[in-house]
């Protein structure tokens, strides 16, 4: 199995991930925000690059169904129902309803690596049920991390290097990339304490001073939620769930 890994998804293209399992991930905060939003009952989360999108996609929506939600520079926009703190997307906020996601790194990664063959959504609550995936599919794999506004993020790539220790049981990992071999690097030097190296990373500090440290401690849990969120037709849903139709019949005073 050859795994290549990108620090960030800057230069992904089509190429990189065409015939491949491809895990993205943003553990602060939009990966872990769509694996909380299905395992609290979201029908399905739509991830989109940019605002113009989001507002197209809404507009052909019953507004009863859905959910918007996003953020710009860790601040939710404008107008949106729920910004990109994981612990807003509740049962009582998101159940039943379809959730339209942008934010500034999370969603684009995504629609960067969407020519793959498939695209999971990785972070630290669901690490498990990434590995078991990768594995029984038995393709190559790319990783890709988020990180933040085009740099690379400490959170993502100590994930990466979380996935890469136990894809190969610890032992250092059988890759050609100098990237993967930094994350696994980076794995293996803070693995003992990695919720204090999550703490003194450049997304924690500015999530801090946006007092949203508590989506720091929520968004570190390893293998907390375990739940696999696939991409197929423009959503994400979890791994075995049948994709539902989204509803797009109009609101009652519409149809009137």
């Amino acid at each position: 199995m050859d795994v290549e890994v990108f620090l960030t998804s800057a230069t992904v293209e089509d190429d990189d991930v065409k015939g491949r399992t491809v895990v993205v991930i943003d553990v602060l905060r939009a990966c872990s925000t769509i694996v909380t939003a299905l395992a609290n009952g979201a029908r399905a989360v739509l991830p989109v690059a940019d605002m113009a999108e989001a507002g197209r996609i809404a507009s052909n929506l019953n507004r009863s169904v859905y959910r918007l939600g996003g953020e710009r520079e860790g601040t939710k926009i404008d107008g949106y129902d729920l910004g990109n703190s994981p612990r807003a997307y509740t049962r009582e906020a998101v159940e039943g309803r379809d959730v339209i996601l942008n934010t500034t790194n999370g969603t684009v990664a995504l629609t960067r690596a969407s020519a793959a063959e498939e695209l999971l959504v990785g972070c630290f609550l669901n690490v498990e049920r990434v590995i078991e995936r990768i594995e029984a599919a038995g393709r190559d794999v790319t990783i890709v991390c988020a990180g933040q506004s085009n740099r690379i993020s400490l959170e993502d790539t100590l994930c990466a290097g979380l996935l890469l220790h136990r894809l190969w049981d610890g032992e250092e990992p059988d890759v050609t990339t100098d990237t993967a071999h930094v994350a696994f690097s980076q794995y293996r030097r803070d693995r003992d304490d990695v919720a204090q190296a999550l703490r003194r990373s450049d997304n924690a500090r500015r999530l801090a001073g946006l007092d949203a440290q508590e989506d720091v401690q929520y968004c570190m849990r390893v293998d907390a939620l375990p739940l696999l969120p696939r991409f197929d037709d423009n959503r994400l849903l979890p791994v075995g769930d049948e994709q539902p139709e989204l509803d797009t019949t109009p609101p009652a005073e519409e149809r009137a």
